[in-house]
């Protein structure tokens, strides 16, 4: 069987979803597996299941920018969020790498 290019398997599970919305992982494993293409259930689970994710760094600056308190206190939404921009930059160590870069351009 000759090598899939990169993202096929995820671009033919997203396809059977939107022709089978009410397949389950294991139907949408059955159905690409009757095209002869092989893949994981995890993988169908997470297409399946997936929370869509809109554009993260923008909203989210321009979301806890519109939130300042005004006495100087952070939030628990801040929180959450600098939590979720954490995530998206790989970790603490990365957003610190990232404000230390960041303070060199001013």
């Amino acid at each position: 069987m000759a090598r899939l290019k990169r993202g096929e398997k995820t671009k033919a599970v997203r396809e059977y979803i939107r022709a089978n919305p009410a397949a389950s992982p294991k139907e949408i494993v059955a159905g690409l597996a009757s095209t002869g293409m092989k893949i994981k259930i995890g993988l169908a689970n997470s297409l399946k299941y997936a929370k869509k994710k809109p554009g993260r760094r923008k909203s989210m600056v321009v979301a806890s920018a519109a939130r300042r308190t005004t006495n100087g206190t952070v939030t628990v939404d801040q929180l959450l969020e600098v939590k979720r921009l954490a995530d998206s930059f790989g970790g603490i160590a990365h957003v610190r790498a990232a404000l230390e870069s960041l303070e060199l351009l001013r």
